[in-house]
């Protein structure tokens, strides 16, 4: 039940994407099928200062793919990104990333940064708290010059532990980002997090969490938010979910809502 705030719904750039705890929590809620794949879009819409005084909004498109296989699953997000504000936000692989915030405001828009992910799940019965590993690549396909990207490619990794009460499901969840080095800004690598809990009720399934993502730059501030999803499937191929959070500091957006809608076409 991860909440990493990622570029392209991976969003895993813009980190104001999709976040893979609205993905996680769908794929709870949706029925088994005979695949293993699965295909995810949705709209992602969230507006805050970032600490600058002036408000930037973004939208955020993204199409996910998703392969499952036993413990092992993989994912390869793409989004469209829309951009309007005075200070420019690249695509920064955990969160914004406030270059010239007395940029005069423009709208800015384009696709965003590919990124790729790989999960390794331990269950539950094996040693009694559930454990994932996820490894991320973000890669710079995204417009440097619109700041939709910062035109280098992060790393990141994070564990998360688990474990389930009946229809409760607490969770933990630390990682570190591995940044690229930009010519324009010097960035930092940096630690990130989330504690929450889902629940089960009928076929729906309810998360809430508390995020921090710690700031890349001198001019972009830490975020602290909470987040909160419901899903809910349609059918055995068909599965929706809606999301939002609540900036708790200025480097977050003072809210964010999205909607998402996963397929399994087979």
């Amino acid at each position: 039940m991860t909440r990493m705030i990622v570029v392209g719904f991976a969003a895993f750039g813009v980190a104001v994407a999709t976040p893979a705890a609205a993905q996680s929590v769908a794929d709870a809620s949706t029925p088994s099928s005979p695949t293993p794949f699965s295909l995810t879009t949705g709209v992602d819409y969230s507006s805050g200062d970032y600490g600058t005084g002036v408000d930037t909004n973004i939208v955020v498109v993204p199409v996910m793919a998703r392969v499952t296989s036993g413990n092992f699953r993989a994912s390869a997000t793409l989004p469209w990104i829309r951009i309007n504000g005075a200070n420019i936000i690249a695509g920064g692989d955990g969160g914004p990333i406030v270059i010239d915030p007395n940029a005069p405001r423009t709208i800015r828009k384009g696709i965003g940064d590919l990124s790729l992910s790989a999960t390794y799940a331990v269950p539950e019965e094996s040693f009694g708290v559930g454990v994932e590993f996820t490894g991320r690549v973000k890669l710079p396909t995204g417009s440097t010059t619109k700041g939709l990207s910062t035109g280098k490619t992060d790393f990141s990794g994070s564990v998360e532990l688990s474990k389930t009460f009946g229809g409760v499901t607490p969770f933990v969840e630390a990682g570190y980002t591995v940044r690229g080095d930009p010519s324009y800004i010097d960035l930092k690598n940096t630690w990130f997090g989330s504690a929450g809990a889902s629940v089960t009720l009928g076929k729906s399934v309810l998360l809430a969490s508390y995020d921090y993502q710690e700031a890349a730059s001198p001019l972009s501030k830490s975020s602290q938010d909470i987040f909160g999803a419901v899903s809910t499937p349609f059918s055995k191929r068909l599965n929706l979910t809606l999301y939002g959070s609540a900036g708790l500091s200025d480097g977050a957006p003072d809210y964010g809502l999205g909607a998402m809608i996963t397929i399994k076409p087979f």
